[in-house]
């Protein structure tokens, strides 16, 4: 046998071993689909990562009451700016003295 016919006898066993794994590996990926379909996988996934997302802006905002307060504060003044500044304008002209 030929040093070309050595290595093609090699080279075949080394095709027909990858083939084989390949093989496996692709009969459990299809075992795997049966049991859970890839929908139902990203649904899975989907839920577990808005769980903690979830968790984890519970745990900010439990270290951060005084932060949060202040922006409901803020936004909340700013949403009835035009009544509140209003109603001081009126405040200020009924004490103001000959008004």
């Amino acid at each position: 046998m030929s040093e070309a016919e050595a290595q093609l006898a090699v080279d075949r066993v080394a095709r027909a071993g990858a083939r084989a794994r390949l093989d496996a590996r692709l009969a459990q990926i299809r075992n795997d689909l049966a049991a859970r379909s890839i929908g139902g996988r990203i649904t899975d996934k989907a839920k577990a990562d808005a769980m903690a997302a979830l968790e984890e802006g519970t745990a900010v905002a439990r270290e951060s009451k005084g932060v949060i307060a202040g922006t409901v504060a803020a936004l909340l003044l700013w949403t009835f700016r035009a009544p509140l500044l209003a109603a001081f304008s009126r405040l200020l002209h009924k004490e103001t003295p000959g008004g």
